[in-house]
C-alpha cells in the first residue's frame, strides 16, 4: 500500500506533455518550452503523469488495477531548419510506469517500467517527426513475487531490458493528427524479436466546448510487435482537456481508456487481455 500512495504523490508532482511552444526557427534556443512533436495521445508508454483506475479482464478472471505514471520530456536545445519555418529540437525524456493490485489488502505493486530516452524532433508547419532512442527496463513487484501466483497473472521473471530506436512521422489536419512509424530493438538482454510498428489518429476540438480553455479530445492507437506474432494491440482514450488560460502547459485531462491486446505492462507483455477505466493526467 505504501508503494501505491507514494506513486500517487509522485504522479501529482511531475509534469505531463500537453503541447509544444512556439517554433522559433530564426535562432538557436537553449531549454525551449514544450515540444515540436505531439506524441500519440493513446500511447501507454509515453512519458506522462497520470493516475488511472482500471478494470482488467484476464483469461478466466478479472482484477482492479491502479496504474500510475510520472514523467516528462525536457527540451535541451532547439535550432532553425533549412527553410524559413521549420525547426529541430533535442530533448531528454523519462518515465516510471507502475501498476498496483487494488484487490489485494496491501495494494501490491505488480510491475514497474523505467523508460529514459533522447527524442530528436522536427517540425515544418503541419508536418512533424520524431526519432527517439530510449532504454526500458521492467521489474516485477516484490510483494507480488511473494504471493502464491494465480495462473491468469503468472509471469516468468526475465531480465526485460532493451534499447530501442523509434521513428514516428505525423501530419495535422483540421484538428486531427495522423501518426505512424516503426521501431527496432538495437540491444536486449533477453531473446526478444526486434521489429514493431504503430499507427494512430488523434483529435482535439478546434473550438472550446467551454470557453476559453476546455476542449474535447480522443485518440486511437494500434501497435503490433514481432515478439507477440504481430497480434494487434488497440488502445483508445477520450475525454476533456482543461488548460490554464495563462500558461499553455498547465492542464488537466480527464479521460476514459480502453485497451485490447497484449498488455503494455512490462513483464506481462505476452499476456493477452483487455482493460478499461478512467483517469487523470496532470501537467504543471
Amino acid at each position: 500500500m505504501r508503494h501505491f500512495f507514494a506513486g500517487l504523490v509522485l504522479a501529482a508532482c511531475l509534469p505531463l506533455i500537453t503541447g509544444f511552444g512556439a517554433v522559433q526557427p530564426d535562432r538557436t534556443v537553449l531549454f525551449p518550452q514544450g515540444q515540436l512533436f505531439y506524441p500519440p495521445m493513446a500511447s501507454p508508454k509515453e512519458p506522462r503523469t497520470h493516475v488511472t483506475y482500471l478494470h482488467l479482464n484476464l483469461p478466466g478472471d478479472s482484477i482492479n488495477i491502479g496504474s500510475v505514471g510520472f514523467g516528462d520530456s525536457f527540451g535541451l536545445v532547439r535550432w532553425p531548419g533549412w527553410g524559413g519555418e521549420d525547426a529541430w529540437q533535442l530533448s531528454i525524456s523519462g518515465a516510471v510506469l507502475a501498476q498496483f493490485n487494488m484487490d489485494s489488502s496491501s495494494m501490491d505493486l505488480i510491475n514497474a517500467d523505467y523508460v529514459i530516452g533522447f527524442p530528436l524532433s522536427y517540425r515544418n508547419g503541419p508536418w512533424s517527426a520524431r526519432a527517439r532512442l530510449y532504454h526500458q527496463s521492467s521489474h516485477l513487484g516484490d510483494e507480488f513475487l511473494l504471493l502464491p501466483q494465480r495462473p491468469e497473472l503468472a509471469a516468468t521473471r526475465i531480465n526485460l531490458s532493451f534499447e530501442t530506436i523509434e521513428l514516428l512521422g505525423a501530419r495535422e489536419w483540421e484538428g486531427f493528427q495522423f501518426t505512424a512509424g516503426p521501431s527496432y530493438i538495437l540491444h536486449t538482454d533477453s531473446d526478444l524479436k526486434r521489429y514493431s510498428v504503430q499507427a494512430g489518429i488523434d483529435y482535439q476540438s478546434r473550438d472550446p466546448v467551454f470557453k476559453p480553455t476546455m476542449r474535447l479530445f480522443a485518440g486511437v492507437l494500434c501497435q503490433a510487435w514481432e515478439e507477440t506474432d504481430w497480434n494487434p494491440d488497440l488502445t483508445v482514450k477520450a475525454g476533456v482537456n482543461i488548460r490554464s488560460p495563462y500558461a499553455e502547459k498547465r492542464a488537466i485531462q480527464i479521460f476514459g481508456e480502453y485497451h485490447h491486446g497484449n498488455l503494455p505492462f512490462g513483464q506481462f507483455y505476452k499476456l493477452r487481455a483487455e482493460y478499461y477505466g478512467v483517469g487523470i493526467n496532470v501537467s504543471f
